[in-house]
């Protein structure tokens, strides 16, 4: 490992969180890649991957959490277009996405791209009942593809446990135990029983126009050996420096 590759000092400063090391964010999307690919993703779900983890670190320095998260599925299976069908639900089409077994980052990648396909005027609904996909995902994801299409992007997680709804609010997502709106509750949102997962996509807003989801490329104060460990996991996948 080198020093210009990660940028691996330990910080001076040794608190009760332990010891740091400050770390450029895209040697964490990088990592993060790169495990994802060992693992078996293809190099656009890893990426897509990789800029998740990211955030998370920046946002609760839950980074490794959630590429330990999405690590830990069943990559064997190969890509493949997964099953769609539609039905109705309160004058809408509700884009059924069925892809068991397959990893949680490809099936909140496909169940996300099938809500946003449609025109920038309609609402569009996706649902999956496929369980366990990271709540921090859907963040990044939320934030990112809300900011590049101007389309405001809501996703409601239903479990044993009861409902929750993700959406944005003053430039970042918040978890709510109730619908961000009463009209998408009564109208939008199909009715959730067990594990569902549900991406509803609107038409862009007045706040979407200053949605800002990028990351500052300044160096991030980091756990060493949360760091070090990443970086490890990452050392499987030979890629060619860039």
């Amino acid at each position: 490992m080198s020093d210009n590759h990660a940028n691996l000092t330990a910080a001076a400063d040794r608190g009760v969180a332990g010891v740091f090391a400050w770390v450029q964010p895209r040697e964490i999307t990088e990592s993060a890649f790169r495990a994802l690919c060992a693992a078996g993703a293809e190099p656009a779900e890893a990426r897509e991957g990789g800029l998740a983890v990211l955030r998370a670190e920046v946002a609760a320095r839950s980074g490794l959490a959630l590429l330990e998260q999405l690590l830990a599925a069943d990559w064997a299976q190969p890509v493949r277009a997964a099953a769609t069908r539609s039905t109705g639900w309160g004058g809408l089409t509700v884009h059924e996405l069925d892809c068991p077994n397959q990893p949680a980052l490809r099936s909140a990648l496909q169940l996300i791209d099938l809500a946003v396909s449609g025109s920038p005027t309609e609402v569009r609904v996706s649902r999956t009942t496929v369980a366990g996909i990271p709540q921090e995902l859907w963040k990044d994801l939320i934030l990112r593809r809300s900011a590049d299409l101007q389309r405001t992007i809501n996703v409601a997680i239903s479990t044993a446990a009861g409902a929750e709804y993700l959406a944005i609010h003053n430039g970042g997502v918040i978890s709510a135990a109730d619908p961000p709106s009463a009209s998408i509750a009564a109208s939008v949102l199909p009715r959730m029983e067990g594990d569902n997962t549900v991406v509803v996509v609107l038409p862009g807003t007045a706040e979407l126009e200053k949605l800002d989801a990028t990351i500052a490329p300044k160096p991030l104060k980091v756990s060493e050996p949360e760091w070090l460990r990443m970086y490890q996991l990452s050392r499987t996948y030979l890629m060619a420096d860039q």
